[in-house]
């Protein structure tokens, strides 16, 4: 290994640290008083970024690869800054709303394509990987200590490091969850070590489902079940023996034990347990239209279509909305019909990338990863139902910086 390769793989792992332990801190307030967070991976991803571009231009390459879903990315991205632009000519939009919720998202899509460009062997994948676990579980720790001592620093239950809202904590362990474990389903189990490592690495991988308890967060944890269910309806397409249902047992008991800890030492947990007793189409159906529908996602419609005669084809900007409680409210709200047509094609690439990379591929570690990639985009679909998942900061940064690596997997694969 090179210095410069040594370099590239020590920034990826600070990025990865500066998501999965720091916090926001408020450098200003918007012209409607909403205070303006930035985090440290913001102005660590603007200095690499700053570097990358220069080590290109210094190295006198006219070339760069493009990566997997460089166009859909492209097209999104254009689409939101037409709507930012046009409304601001407008007039419907403030400079300071648009700019920074455009700059937000854009932000996640610069983890996606410079965690795609720093890795160039699957060893570096495999370490950033292991080192997503050890981050994960060192969060888990938290966790469990709050659980213990009584310490309570989360909205409802308990925090991540650096996190304490009720869903992005929640979804922020759901995240780890799910990549982390399809990992362990494809590429750990198959590793030929002893079944106790194996154990001790399954139990890693499925700690992060504490997290998503302890946060007390209904949606995460119905998305939770849903994932799970995702998980090894995949998994038995691939191997239907008697040691994936053996796995699939074993899983089932963990999770129980891992509910009856929380539910007994974590205040607000027995919040979800309306989930559990409700979770058939009619219960469900009943308190997500009397919880979100009836009562934020149509008045916001109808307040918007109201407002605007435009809003159907042109769309009110980014980062009109504050909270839609609904992903493509809010896409149809900020980018009208084309917002939402353009984010369906982004969400496709993702989902046929990613099948592909599960279905046809012979390596396990990029089954793994495929498999993580596309139930947790599906679960991300689910979960935007009642709620906003691809602009929450915490969880969204984990999603693109594993769909680089996943991504860069697949093209080292393919090469």
């Amino acid at each position: 290994m090179d210095l410069k390769e040594a370099v590239k793989i020590l920034s990826l792992i600070l990025l990865a640290a500066a998501i999965a332990f720091c916090s926001s801190f408020a450098v200003g307030k918007l012209s409607d008083g909403r205070i303006i967070e930035i985090r440290i991976e913001d102005i660590l991803i603007f200095f690499l970024g700053l570097l990358l571009i220069s080590g290109f231009l210094i190295s006198g390459r006219t070339k760069v690869e493009k990566p997997p879903l460089f166009f859909p990315i492209l097209i999104w991205l254009g689409a939101g800054l037409l709507s930012v632009l046009t409304n601001w000519a407008f007039s419907n939009l403030s400079l300071g709303r648009g700019f920074f919720y455009f700059l937000k998202e854009f932000q996640f899509f610069v983890f996606y394509f410079y965690v795609f460009w720093g890795i160039k062997k699957i060893d570096t994948a495999k370490l950033l990987v292991n080192t997503w676990l050890i981050f994960a579980f060192i969060n888990v720790l938290y966790v469990f200590y709050q659980a213990v001592t009584g310490l309570r620093t989360g909205e409802y239950g308990t925090a991540a490091i650096g996190e304490w809202g009720v869903f992005p904590t929640g979804a922020f362990f759901l995240m780890f969850l799910i990549f982390l474990f399809n990992v362990f389903l494809y590429y750990f189990l198959n590793l030929n070590v002893s079944i106790l490592k194996k154990t001790a690495l399954g139990v890693l991988t499925l700690s992060p489902a504490l997290g998503v308890m302890g946060s007390a967060s209904k949606t995460n944890f119905a998305a939770m079940i849903f994932a799970l269910f995702l998980t090894f309806l995949l998994f038995f397409l691939r191997k239907a023996n008697l040691r994936a249902i053996a796995v699939f047992i074993l899983v089932i008991v963990f999770t129980i034990s891992l509910f009856s800890f929380a539910v007994k030492n974590i205040r607000d947990v027995t919040r979800i347990k309306d989930v559990i007793s409700n979770f058939s189409l009619e219960p469900l159906w009943e308190s997500y239209k009397r919880a979100r529908l009836d009562t934020a996602i149509m008045p916001l419609l109808r307040a918007s279509l109201e407002s605007s005669r435009h809003l159907p084809f042109l769309g009110m900007g980014k980062g009109y909305v504050g909270e839609a409680h609904n992903q493509y409210l809010r896409n149809f709200i900020e980018m009208g019909f084309v917002g939402n047509l353009v984010f369906f094609l982004l969400i496709y690439a993702i989902v046929r990338k990613s099948w592909q990379g599960f279905s046809k591929n012979g390596n396990t570690f990029a089954i793994g990863l495929s498999a993580g990639l596309l139930v947790v985009t599906l679960t991300l679909l689910f979960i935007s139902f009642a709620t906003e998942p691809f602009i929450v900061v915490k969880p969204s940064s984990v999603y693109w910086f594993f769909a680089g690596i996943t991504m860069a997997v697949l093209s080292l694969n393919k090469k």
